[in-house]
């Protein structure tokens, strides 16, 4: 039996080898072994290389962040394609089970990153100009206005439509798309621990209780600031902003 033009238990031993070496919880590993804590517990509480750079500073969290966009996102992809050739298709199979292990990782209870290194890894391996332009998006809106998450906000909505743009085949195109789909999922769902107490309580709209303006308000900021609070510093700080 085949899908994807492969045989079905070689699609299927793929995705499950690259959901577990995604799930890999590099930059928790990290600061467990230097510092002895709980990288859920320090910074932005996510597992990921920009809050390991802050746990750890900037060497050993590039490292961090090195080792999830070049070697985490794209393997999948090239054992798929380089290595068994069984198609695009499969590679995007490949890149998306290595995107979800990050994020939602076996090894942290389906806790974990919010995958732009991993999931930029793939198209790096899929498309390695796409990654330049995607990365490259993410960094001048940073340096512009030293916001980050929006930047990627712009980056991961703009994606597909610049892997179309580029006329690269339909899986690719997919894989941006799912890239997009599944990074906008893990910021609404995220969990911010113990900052849950926190957060900022927004005047209701016509019709809403203080409840449903709240939770929509929360959700808004995950989406688009990568937190429940839209301040940063308060954030980070567990302050409740009042």
């Amino acid at each position: 039996m085949e899908i994807l033009g492969a045989p079905l238990y070689g699609v299927l031993l793929l995705a499950l080898g690259a959901y577990m070496f995604g799930a890999i919880p590099t930059a928790y590993l990290a600061v467990r072994i230097r510092r002895g804590e709980d990288i859920r517990q320090i910074g932005s509480g996510n597992v990921g290389g920009a809050n390991a750079i802050q746990a750890m500073g900037s060497t050993v969290g590039l490292i961090v962040m090195a080792f999830d966009v070049f070697v985490k996102g794209p393997l999948p992809v090239i054992i798929a394609g380089s290595v068994l050739d069984y198609g695009k298709g499969v590679e995007v199979v490949g890149g998306c089970a290595a995107l979800i292990g990050h994020n939602w990782s076996i090894f942290l209870r389906f806790s974990g990153g919010r995958g732009l290194g991993t999931g930029s890894g793939v198209m790096f391996a899929l498309a390695w100009p796409i990654w330049f332009i995607f990365a490259g998006i993410g960094l001048v809106y940073w340096i512009i206005t030293r916001n980050s998450p929006v930047g990627w906000v712009i980056a991961l909505v703009l994606l597909p439509f610049i892997v179309a743009g580029f006329g690269l085949p339909l899986e690719y195109v997919i894989y941006a798309t799912l890239f997009t789909v599944i990074s906008a999922i893990k910021r609404v769902a995220s969990n911010p621990g113990d900052r849950r107490a926190s957060l900022e309580i927004p005047p209701g709209q016509p019709g809403e209780t203080p409840e449903t303006a709240s939770r929509l308000h929360i959700y808004w900021n995950r989406l688009i600031y990568d937190r429940d609070i839209k301040d940063r510093e308060a954030w980070l700080r567990g302050d409740p902003g009042r």
